[in-house]
């Protein structure tokens, strides 16, 4: 199958993208960073480097793709000490984008993962 993974190789994204890997699966690792690019080929996969804020990347990116598995990034918005942020409304911009992506894109299958509360020990 091909796969495409949004939140790069955090906690769940690199443990994820290695069993896909190794399992036979073509996977595509979405990172806004580029110098994470040589550790997502390191793992197997192909590295797509561009903002979760960037629509049009994003519908590049899914077209193809059997299953995108979607997660509400932090990094995509800003530091989560920042209080300047208007984090609602990131999240917002990325949750129409990737609803805009999946649907020009054709994706049939989706996983969405809200990391909303993940860094909080109470969980919000």
């Amino acid at each position: 199958m091909n796969i495409v993974i949004t939140g790069s190789l955090g906690n769940i994204g690199k443990p994820l993208t290695a069993e896909l890997v190794q399992k036979g699966h073509t996977v595509t690792v979405i990172s806004s960073k580029a110098e994470r690019q040589k550790d997502i080929e390191a793992l197997g996969a192909k590295a797509s480097i561009g903002s979760m804020k960037d629509a049009d990347f994003l519908i590049k990116t899914f077209t193809g793709a059997d299953i995108v598995y979607l997660m509400e990034a932090w990094e995509g918005i800003g530091s989560i000490f920042d209080k300047d942020i208007d984090f609602t409304a990131g999240f917002h911009q990325i949750g129409n984008n990737y609803k805009k992506a999946v649907t020009a894109s054709g994706v049939k299958n989706i996983v969405h993962l809200s990391s909303v509360g993940a860094h909080s020990a109470t969980g919000y």
